[in-house]
């Protein structure tokens, strides 16, 4: 079954939502034998366990690698890192990819192109090249830029920089991001009646910065406290956090506050169509995730990305940059809602992206050398 042997390791479930176009057509190639390796928060109920949507999606899972998801303290964060490196490591003896696909910085998905670099394997890394400066992300997404032998990324910009890394240009494309595509595609049969029925008023998704003298307690109650000041006029949705340094902090205060506040609900996750139906519907995604820079656009809506963990990505005009202070928030809350979004502008949207990333996946399968040697690319400066 199937020539090749392709695999996509992924512990996040924003990675999952992203990538579910592109990979289902690489699961539905005859000479592709595709498979998911599943670790980190997506298999924890805390965080929104996805498995449920990954098996009704049909794909085939070739291991489930839990983590101990500590995110009280940067050290806890290291063993979990430790954890995956052990258990990819002694899995990958055993296993063999033609190529294993990563997406993006995640600190675990670190460890596992480690371990897959060490058994020589080749890496297709996908949205290398960015810049976020706000946390711990930016210099893991480069370093796997370096175990990676291909790559695929989201701007011209981006590619540019992977190059600047010392990629060989020819392994790397320019093919937009999947995000910015694969929002458009919703589901409704798989939105809930109580989304469908919400009225109209703010997705709100918040993390840790992770590299910031600010703590992220005090972050999120100013936040909350800007909320405050529009909580008797619109709803608030909002999305839990992902498994990061300090996600707790985030956690148990939003939890908190959706309790004493009506117009307001909290839900650790979302199918990826219900999330996209949810922001498609808001006056704005407020808060700093990626999703944001990437996908809200696309959907027309308005972004309010607060502080600097987001810092330094390629952005459209829909997206409002505030600091993380109560009256900067404010007074772009008032200005989503006074000034409709008149046209889409994600940079990051091309027609057919997922079949682009396929088609491009397909050629490295085809042309595929035995050597896993890369050499260093210098740019000529």
């Amino acid at each position: 079954m199937g020539n090749y042997k392709v695999a996509f390791a992924t512990g996040s479930r924003a990675d999952y939502g992203i990538v579910r176009s592109y990979i289902s057509l690489l699961d539905r190639d005859e000479d592709i034998r595709f498979s998911l390796l599943l670790t980190g928060a997506l298999l924890d109920l805390k965080y929104g366990n996805e498995l449920e949507i990954i098996h009704a999606d049909g794909f085939a899972i070739d291991v489930e690698i839990p983590l101990t998801l500590g995110v009280n303290r940067v050290s806890e964060t290291t063993e979990a890192m430790s954890e995956a490196l052990s258990a990819f490591g002694y899995y990958f003896e055993n296993h063999k990819y033609d190529i294993v696909i990563i997406l993006g910085d995640r600190y675990e998905m670190l460890s596992v192109a480690l371990a897959a670099a060490m058994h020589q394997m080749k890496i297709l890394h996908l949205h290398g090249g960015e810049i976020t400066l706000g946390n711990y992300d930016e210099f893991i997404r480069h370093s796997i830029t370096k175990m990676s032998h291909y790559h695929i990324t989201s701007t011209e910009e981006y590619r540019k920089r992977v190059i600047q890394l010392g990629e060989n240009p020819d392994n790397v494309a320019y093919l937009g991001a999947l995000g910015a595509e694969n929002c458009l595609k919703i589901n409704e049969s798989n939105v809930m009646d109580d989304i469908k029925v919400a009225p109209r008023g703010f997705t709100v998704l918040f993390h840790p910065e992770t590299m910031t003298s600010t703590s992220t307690l005090e972050q999120v109650n100013i936040l909350l406290a800007a909320i405050s000041q529009f909580i008797q006029k619109y709803h608030f949705y909002f999305i839990g956090t992902n498994a990061d340094t300090k996600s707790d902090d985030i956690r148990d205060a939003i939890k908190a506050y959706c309790k004493s506040h009506d117009n307001t609900a909290y839900v650790d996750n979302l199918h990826p169509d219900a999330y996209h139906y949810l922001v498609k519907n808001s006056y704005a995604l407020l808060g700093n995730s990626s999703s944001g820079i990437i996908e809200a656009p696309s959907l027309g809506t308005y972004t309010i990305n607060i502080g600097d963990r987001q810092k330094g990505r390629v952005r459209g005009k829909s997206v409002i940059d505030v600091p993380c202070k109560i009256e900067a928030i404010v007074k772009a809350i008032n200005q989503v809602v006074s000034t409709p979004l008149k046209e889409n502008d994600s940079p990051y949207y091309k027609v057919d992206t997922a079949e682009q990333y396929y088609l491009f996946t397909k050629s490295i399968l085809n042309n595929m050398k035995e050597d896993s040697t890369k050499e260093f690319w210098d740019v000529d400066f």
